[in-house]
Order: structure tokens, then sequence, then C-alpha cells
């Protein structure tokens, strides 16, 4: 069950409570509670010391139970994981044993221990591979881009120069140069609008379609809006995909060459709260995710112009590729 941790200075934090401790998605750690107390037979002196090492016994099995619990993505959870692989299973108690103390409490005989594991970076690295071995479909960006002149709206054009200069020293005269296929692609449906349709009424659209790109550049992360989608099911790893199923991030490639080396999204409650978070700021570009992708929850859907415009924008694609992605909940 989602809770709120709620600070002077900070937004909103997405808190998974349990009885044995809790998940916070918003930083990516999760903490364990611990209780002991000792025999009463033992002298006064090392009954504090002894009542404080039962407590980190029981914090680190119920951060043990916790952390099997954790959804990986839409298919695993890590308890699965721990069951198919050696590997993850001998790498997560190692994770566990190294677990930080973040609080220490002893009153009235009893101890109170906190012990907090991250579950970035290493714990990243550890799942990836197992994940990748999951089945995902094939990377979006691998098919090639159709360049069609659309509605405004939905879709931006590619970064290029149909009219370069040439000889500037001897001439103002722009030249019609085509020096590639995209381009090529582009030009032939610009003439034939011009042949079908006014030439006032292309210029237009084509200044249209030109403000739309100028005012949708430079974006410094990617903020999905998922606030509507009562049944996401948070995730260390969650997808997105466009409407055909296809994951647009992350892709193997994300996860399995070094591109990402920590959690590939965070979340929020908020999107104000979002778009001021330091991971996207300060000009996300932000989308609306439409829906779960069929059964699995933790996978987003979201729409033909988004992806549309995440193919064309070099500033997303870096942001995706320094996992520059939040994810906004419902409460």
């Amino acid at each position: 069950m989602c809770a709120l941790l709620a600070g002077v200075s900070h937004a909103d934090e997405v808190v998974d409570q349990m009885a044995g401790g809790s998940i916070n998605w918003s930083s990516g750690v999760i903490s364990a509670y611990g209780y002991g107390v000792a025999p009463d037979d033992e002298p006064l002196v090392k009954q504090r010391l002894l009542a404080r090492r039962a407590a980190q016994l029981d914090a680190y099995r119920n951060l043990a139970e916790m952390v099997k619990g954790v959804r990986v993505s839409s298919e695993t959870l890590v308890e699965q994981m721990v069951a198919q692989s050696d590997r993850i299973n001998t790498s997560l108690q190692g994770m566990i044993k190294g677990a930080a103390m973040t609080a220490d409490h002893y009153q009235n005989d009893v101890a109170t221990v906190t012990m907090t594991m991250s579950l970035d970076g290493r714990f990243i690295q550890m799942i990836a591979p197992e994940v990748v071995k999951s089945g995902m479909t094939a990377a979006w960006y691998d098919k090639p881009v159709q360049w069609v002149l659309a509605r405004t709206g939905q879709f931006s054009w590619p970064e290029m120069s149909l009219f370069p200069t040439a000889g500037a020293a001897e001439s103002t005269q722009k030249l019609f140069i085509i020096d590639n296929p995209n381009q090529l692609e582009l030009v032939k449906e610009i003439t034939r609008l011009l042949k079908a349709q006014p030439q006032p009424q292309v210029i237009e659209q084509l200044e249209k379609q030109i403000e739309f790109y100028e005012n949708n550049s430079n974006f410094t992360g990617i903020l999905i809006d998922a606030s509507q989608i009562g049944n996401f099911e948070l995730a260390t790893i969650p997808r997105i995909r466009n409407q055909k199923g296809d994951i647009i991030y992350p892709t193997n490639d994300d996860l399995t060459h070094g591109r990402i080396k920590g959690r590939p999204v965070s979340y929020d409650f908020d999107v104000n709260d979002a778009v001021r978070n330091a991971r996207i700021a300060v000009k996300p570009l932000i989308i609306k995710a439409e829906s779960t992708y069929k059964a699995r929850n933790s996978d987003l859907v979201i729409g033909e112009a988004a992806v549309n415009l995440i193919k064309t924008q070099q500033t997303l694609q870096k942001a995706l590729g320094n996992a520059e992605v939040m994810i906004v909940v419902s409460r």
C-alpha cells in the first residue's frame, strides 16, 4: 500500500509501507525494521549490545523477505530470479549483509534498528541481465522511420537543413540540396502537397511545424504521467511501450550495454513536484500514459505522437540514455 512521506521542503515520496519495513520508490531504497531484547540473566552492561545484535538479525531477516517480494518487471519478482539463478541468489545475500544501519534506538530494554539497502546501482546491474532474458521485444528504434508531414502536435520535424548555403562568400543564393534518404522522402512529400494544395496553405502548414519543433526541443528529461492509470504496478524496471507493444524504454541495449547503471526511472505522486526533481528538471517532456500493456501492469503505453517526438529529438534520446525519466503514479 502506497503511503506518503512529507517533509518541510521535500515533495511527497512514493513509499510502500509494510509490516517489516518500507520500499521508497522515489529514492530507490528498501528499509527493514528489527526488534530485539537481551536475556534477563545477562549482565546489564551487555544487555544493550545483545539486544541490538538481536534487533539486527531480525532486521536482516525482514529485509531478506521484503527484497524477495520486490517487483522487478511486469513478469517477474526478485523471488523468482533468486530461485532461477545461483548468481543472483549469491549476489543478493551479499547485498543484504552489506545493508547500512540507518536508525538505532534503545529504550525499556528493547533495541530497535533500521537496516537500509539500495535498489539502485549494483542491484540494477545484478537483475538487468535476467530481465533481458525474460524476453523483451525488438527495440522500437530499429525500425525505419517514416518521415511524413503530419498534423501539428502529432509529429516533430527531423533535425536537418534542406537549404544549406553554398559559397556564402560568393553569393547569398541558397541552393536546394538533398543529401540523405530521409530528406528525399520529406521533399517528395512536400512536393506532393504543393501540387495538391495552394502554396500559401502548404507554407502555413510548414510554418506551424517549424514553430512546433522549436517549442518542443531542448528537453531535459521525460515525465510519464500515469496518475490516471489505476492498475499500474510499481516496479524496479517498468517498461514504456508504443501502441503496438514495441519497447521504447528501457531496451535490451539500455540494460546490458552499460547505458543505464542505476534505476531506469524514479517515481512521484505529483506532476508539478516531479518537474522540479533534479532527475528531469527543468524542462521535461510530459507524456500522458494511455494504459498499461495488456496483462503487464508495470508496462505503460504511450501514444504515437509522443513516440514520433522521441524519435526525432536528440535531447530526448540523450535523456533516455541518461535515465532522466520519471513516472507520476496515482496515490
